[in-house]
């Protein structure tokens, strides 16, 4: 049975951050301040374990990452349903400041830094084995430097809250590109050193994480020194590898999960009746889909392959297992998906989902791409050499391809965008595609070749406008 962060934290929050009283008694207790509960060594697992749950996964997590990540890419699209009135605008770079689900990450990550400072601040002052304590306000850092990478890729520079002693009156400014690039890189940097390399719950942060992440900044920042090095560091702790298993396209069925090559995760229990889960399939299974294992809920909603991104691909590549070209509907007929109606099903059926829920996890960062990071930043100092081409060659082998060498390669641009298209290969449906397009300057110009009214500023979305209306200090992004 998987053991993860979340089951332990679905009813130690409920008690922190709501209000705790049984019925119709006379007393309540609804205020949780120093003098009452940081107190002790449970408090201060109650008060980290918060800072978990908006962090990490949550029911439409798959909607939201594939929406800003993937949608507005070369992959992705979405038809039909109730969601596509949202969904739609972002597809074809019409977004608005007022779009609802910016407005929702945006709250999200804020509500995840404000719960992390709070464990940030109160843990130093409680009573318990140093070690540990050491490790909760460790895990809380690297939580709080997590949603802020997720808040800069989302929206750049935002403002730069490290203390929970703020008030409805304050109205921060945004910090500056560099304060927090000095910020992400020191948190990241520091708390490596205190984090274990291994955690005892399957999605707690460890070292690994942080310097997985502190790759990948450096990384989506060109930095290429510092991005080869640190991607280095994370490849010869030997903590990590690739799976290899029958089929590449396995790695995400559930049996896998805890694989060594998940460094950061998104864990969702394997009991679906908590009502928390990933909704992914029942957005990507075509109409009358006959799943294996019913009852399970099918969205009108469809997330849909765009027919040219399956021309990178070849016929021997064990990552196409990974889609659906054809199914068999629940009146037993075969049905062929078309043009742009291919399905992604990387995320394979639960047999213990419960109608749109299924427990499989997101993966927010693997070992692949650290390798693929690595090998990036070699290139762009190097140009093509033998300890980039064996990384790319290490995902080929496990993924049933033959091996490329450095001599198929005529130079830095070409193995670049060999690189990019090994990517595309592998995270498709994990939200990333964004982040690398925009890093190899594809980004606008692949929207524009698709007809669509891209200009250069939309490599970041607005900032929500309820937000600048609640704080004249905080200015907008270019163009909106």
């Amino acid at each position: 049975m998987k053991t993860n962060i979340l089951n332990i934290t679905l009813v130690a929050i409920t008690c922190f951050f709501y209000a705790c009283s049984e019925p119709l008694e006379e007393e309540t207790y609804s205020v949780l301040g120093p003098s009452n509960f940081y107190n002790t060594a449970e408090d201060a697992e109650a008060l980290l374990n918060g800072v978990y749950v908006p962090s990490q996964g949550y029911r439409d997590i798959a909607r939201d990452y594939l929406l800003f990540n993937e949608m507005t890419t070369d992959i992705l699209i979405e038809r039909g349903g109730g969601i596509n009135a949202n969904t739609q605008p972002v597809e074809d770079f019409e977004w608005s400041t007022t779009h609802p689900w910016l407005a929702n990450l945006w709250n999200r990550y804020y509500m995840a830094i404000y719960r992390a400072n709070t464990t940030i601040d109160q843990v130093p002052n409680i009573e318990m084995d140093e070690n540990r304590k050491d490790q909760i306000i460790a895990e809380a850092r690297f939580l709080r430097a997590f949603n802020y990478f997720r808040l800069y890729n989302l929206f750049g520079p935002v403002p730069l809250i490290l203390t929970s002693e703020t008030s409805v009156t304050d109205r921060p400014e945004r910090a500056t590109r560099e304060e927090l690039f000095s910020f992400l890189e020191t948190e990241f940097s520091q708390v490596s050193t205190i984090l274990p390399q291994t955690q005892e719950e399957y999605g707690r942060a460890t070292s690994g994480a942080a310097l997985g992440f502190l790759t990948k900044f450096y990384l989506n920042n060109k930095n290429w020194p510092d991005a080869a090095a640190t991607a280095e560091e994370i490849i010869t702790s030997g903590v990590y590898d690739l799976y290899d298993g029958e089929s590449r396209a396995d790695l995400f069925a559930l049996v896998n999960e805890g694989d060594n090559e998940f460094i950061f995760v998104a864990p969702f229990p394997e009991n679906t009746s908590s009502g928390l889960g990933n909704t992914y399939l029942s957005h990507a299974a075509p109409p009358g889909y006959q799943f294996l294992y019913p009852p399970k809920v099918n969205f009108a909603a469809q997330f849909k392959i765009r027919s040219e991104f399956l021309e990178i691909f070849t016929a021997a590549d064990e990552r196409l297992d990974a889609f659906v070209f054809e199914y068999q509907n629940q009146n037993g007929d075969i049905v062929s998906l078309g043009e742009d109606d291919v399905r992604s099903f990387k995320y394979p059926e639960d047999p213990n989902g419960l109608g749109d829920i299924s427990g499989n996890d997101w993966p927010y960062l693997r070992y692949a791409d650290i390798l693929l990071a690595r090998a990036e930043a070699l290139n762009e100092l190097e140009g093509p050499n033998t300890v980039s081409v064996d990384y790319i060659n290490q995902i080929r082998t496990v993924s049933g391809l033959a091996t490329v060498n450095v001599s198929d390669f005529s130079g830095t641009d070409d193995l670049r965008s060999f690189i990019l298209e090994e990517r595309g290969r592998e995270f498709h449906t994990e939200g990333l595609r964004r982040q690398d397009l925009i890093r190899h300057g594809e980004y606008i110009k692949r929207a524009q070749e698709r007809g669509l009214p891209a200009s250069d500023y939309q490599v970041l979305f607005p900032i929500p406008q309820a937000e600048i209306d609640k704080n004249p200090n905080l200015q907008q992004n270019d163009g909106y």
